[in-house]
C-alpha cells in the first residue's frame, strides 16, 4: 500500500465545466484503479492524495504532471503506508453545487473539510496535518 500527496496550481483559470471534468474523471479513473484519497480544488490550487498501489498511483500521477490544466507539481509524500487514511475518494470544491456534475461523483464542500476535527480530513494524522497546512496556505477559504 502507498500513499502519494502533491500540490500544484492550474496553468489557467479553470470554468465551472472544465472542473467538473476533472472531477468525473478522477472519480473513474481512480475507482477503476482501485485508489482512494482526496482531491481539494479552490482558488486555482489542488492538494491531491493519492492511496493504493504504488504503480497505479504512479501512472496517475504522471497523467496528471503531464496535464497542460496543471503546473507548479510539488510531491509532499510519498511513501509506502500500512493502513489507508481513506475508505474512498472524495473531491472537494467550494461550491460544488455551482458544478456541472454527472451525479455519480463523490463530492464535498470545502466547509465540511474546514471543521479541525472533520472525518473528511482522512484518519491519519499525517494526511490531516497536510490538510490543515493546505487550506492554511489561503488568506480566503470561503467567498463571502
Amino acid at each position: 500500500m502507498y500513499r502519494f500527496v502533491f500540490v500544484s496550481t492550474a496553468s489557467q483559470d479553470l470554468s465551472a465545466q472544465q472542473i467538473a471534468d476533472i472531477a468525473g474523471a478522477c472519480h473513474r479513473n481512480n475507482r477503476k484503479a482501485g485508489l482512494t484519497g482526496m482531491l481539494v480544488a479552490h482558488q486555482g490550487r489542488f492538494l491531491h492524495i493519492l492511496e493504493g498501489d504504488e504503480t497505479a498511483i504512479r501512472r496517475r500521477a504522471q497523467k496528471i504532471q503531464d496535464d497542460p490544466r496543471h503546473r507548479d507539481f510539488e510531491v509532499l509524500q510519498a511513501r509506502e503506508i500500512q493502513m489507508r487514511a481513506f475508505k474512498d475518494w472524495v473531491f472537494v470544491h467550494e461550491t460544488p453545487e455551482a458544478l456541472p456534475l454527472l451525479g455519480g461523483e463523490n463530492i464535498a464542500p470545502l466547509r465540511a473539510l474546514l471543521p479541525i476535527n472533520s472525518a473528511l480530513r482522512g484518519r491519519d494524522l499525517t494526511v490531516r496535518q497536510v490538510v490543515r497546512d493546505f487550506l492554511a496556505s489561503f488568506k480566503q477559504l470561503l467567498a463571502a
